[in-house]
């Protein structure tokens, strides 16, 4: 494998890195009630978010189901969103309606002229969701599932910047596809899938996303009974098959449903990440739909 130098927040990293810039998807809330509106709102505590630190959460439906998962970035005098692809226009008239009289908030799209890029393959580290700010790029390391990632935020100009120094360094940048490959391997649920589907954020390996002590947010009660039951009907996994799976849910063979969020060929096999129920879902498990031969490879 080629070994990059790729500079990232000031310091080298000999390591090949993958990386993807998303354009939009971005919401700034000013107001000294910011994250009382995001408290009540969200399923993170995040009253105490601390200045400068970060933390994913999940807004939901009555039905605990997803309806965006947000990266809350404390910057101080403002609070920015990075919304899922698709999610951020209703995430932002559920936050409006949520807003009450007595609360100093404002909600600012910054769809235009803001991005993000997100850069994979990097070092593990043990200094995570601390935002560091390099003129007008913020920029933390944070986890996405069991893949550690770096997110960098800022102006148009300033990330198109950022991508240039990337793939000067040997970075190499996702197409459509390989980013969707590299969701499925990775068990990354993106804004298709929560926009078409609205999963439970525990079905899908989630929980971090949830504090189970806070108060009272949309959906709580779903999510409070699945946690105290633990017994989920349904787990994320990726999966191997011989054929393509379409998105829907599908009969086994062998008895059982397999929910299929998205698929992709990958060599002589295509990789399908979706829910399948927990007694099926161990690493190795073989099962056929339709006379595919399907293998779990991970569960999540």
């Amino acid at each position: 494998m080629r070994i990059s130098h790729v500079v990232v927040d000031n310091h080298l990293v000999d390591h090949m890195t993958i990386h993807h810039v998303r354009s939009g998807d971005i919401s700034v809330l000013i107001g000294n009630d910011s994250l009382d509106l995001l408290h009540s709102v969200t399923t993170q505590d995040v009253n105490a978010l601390s200045v400068n630190s970060c933390i994913f959460a999940s807004i939901l439906d009555s039905n605990g189901r997803m309806n965006d998962r947000i990266l809350i970035m404390n910057l101080g005098d403002q609070i920015a969103l990075i919304h899922l692809e698709g999610c951020a226009e209703s995430s932002r008239i559920l936050l409006s309606k949520a807003v009450s009289w007595k609360q100093d908030v404002k909600i600012i799209p910054l769809d235009d002229g803001f991005s993000s890029i997100w850069v994979h393959g990097i070092p593990d580290s043990e200094e995570l969701w601390n935002i560091s700010v390099n003129e007008q790029i913020y920029t933390s390391q944070i986890c996405l599932m069991r893949e550690q990632t770096i997110v960098h935020l800022g102006p148009d100009n300033e990330i198109k910047k950022m991508q240039n120094m990337l793939i000067e360094k040997g970075s190499i940048t996702f197409n459509d596809d390989s980013l969707r490959l590299h969701c499925i391997s990775n068990g990354i649920i993106d804004g298709k899938i929560v926009s078409s589907l609205h999963p439970i954020p525990l079905e899908v390996g989630l929980n971090t996303d949830i504090s189970f002590t806070k108060g009272c947010y949309t959906g709580q009660e779903i999510i409070a009974r699945m946690h105290a039951r633990e017994a989920l009907s349904r787990t994320l996994v990726t999966i191997t098959s011989g054929l393509k799976l379409n998105p829907g849910i599908l009969k086994i063979s062998s008895g059982g449903k397999f929910v299929v969020f998205d698929s992709i060929a990958n060599s002589s096999e295509h990789m399908c990440l979706g829910l399948l129920h927990p007694d099926m879902s161990e690493s190795g498990n073989e099962f056929e739909i339709d006379e595919i031969p399907c293998r779990v490879v991970t569960r999540w």
